[in-house]
């Protein structure tokens, strides 16, 4: 009846009568399932499916829904629990990398912003990083953009010296913006020299901040280095013990 009634009756009430008669049940029998589900509802201390608008009159009770999206709550909460566990050991795994696994991980983060990695040129590369040129698929490649992808130790800082390095190389390369790459961890300081205007009062090109933790959400985004698991969750069908305990 709770299927019926919400296919039914969200819109306009609909007497009990004319339920029974469209479910093929006796009156007595819907009446007395609305009463079994009103004491339900007390119990288990949620809303009942209908809502009671007049004498025999029912409608469908949309809060019903939203009491049992309520009943997963412990589920997607253990669920964010395994996501936050992955995304630590990403962190882990990523810090293990060597420069050449770290340059492939980048490339795959430049591919998910758009950029045009099959046209991309190494400028040079030594322990630590790889500098690529490159362009954006929005602006139909016409402007070049340096990338610096900087491998760090697990947690290691970023300070201001790494933009401003990347900002002065900028020239050599006719470009306007630069982007970094980086599973370090971007200080305040580096983060606002960064937009460009870090109490200038000129302004500088930007440098656009691709740090871990925005390298661990494109990963997780995109279902890269991750295993996407579905867990099938079995609930009551008050439906089915609900005609059980109605039969005549």
């Amino acid at each position: 009846m709770r299927e019926w009634l919400s296919a039914h009756a969200r819109t306009q009430p609909i007497h009990y009568r004319k339920i029974a008669e469209a479910l093929d049940r006796k009156a007595a029998s819907v009446s007395a399932s609305l009463s079994i589900e009103k004491s339900k509802a007390e119990e288990d201390n949620r809303p009942p499916y209908f809502v009671r608008v007049g004498p025999g009159l029912y409608q469908y009770n949309d809060l019903y829904e939203g009491a049992v999206d309520a009943d997963l709550t412990e589920v997607r909460k253990k669920a964010d629990e395994f996501t936050l566990a992955t995304r630590n050991e990403l962190r882990h795994r990523i810090a293990e990398l060597d420069l050449d696994g770290f340059q492939q991980l980048a490339e795959i983060v430049l591919l998910n912003i758009r950029a045009r990695v099959e046209d991309a040129t190494v400028e040079r590369k030594n322990n630590r990083t790889v500098v690529w040129t490159i362009s954006w698929r929005d602006d139909g490649g016409s402007s070049p953009v340096v990338v610096h992808a900087r491998k760090c130790r697990y947690d290691e800082e970023i300070e201001n010296d790494t933009i401003l390095e990347i900002r002065g190389s900028l020239p050599s390369y006719q470009a306007n913006q630069g982007v970094l790459i980086t599973n370090g961890v971007v200080t305040d300081d580096a983060k606002r020299e960064a937009l460009g205007y870090a109490g200038a009062a000129f302004s500088v090109p930007p440098v656009h901040l691709m740090d871990i933790e925005i390298i661990l959400n494109v990963l997780l985004e995109s279902r890269t280095g991750v295993r996407e698991r579905r867990v099938e969750v079995l609930l009551p069908d008050d439906e089915f013990w609900e005609r059980l305990s109605s039969q005549d």
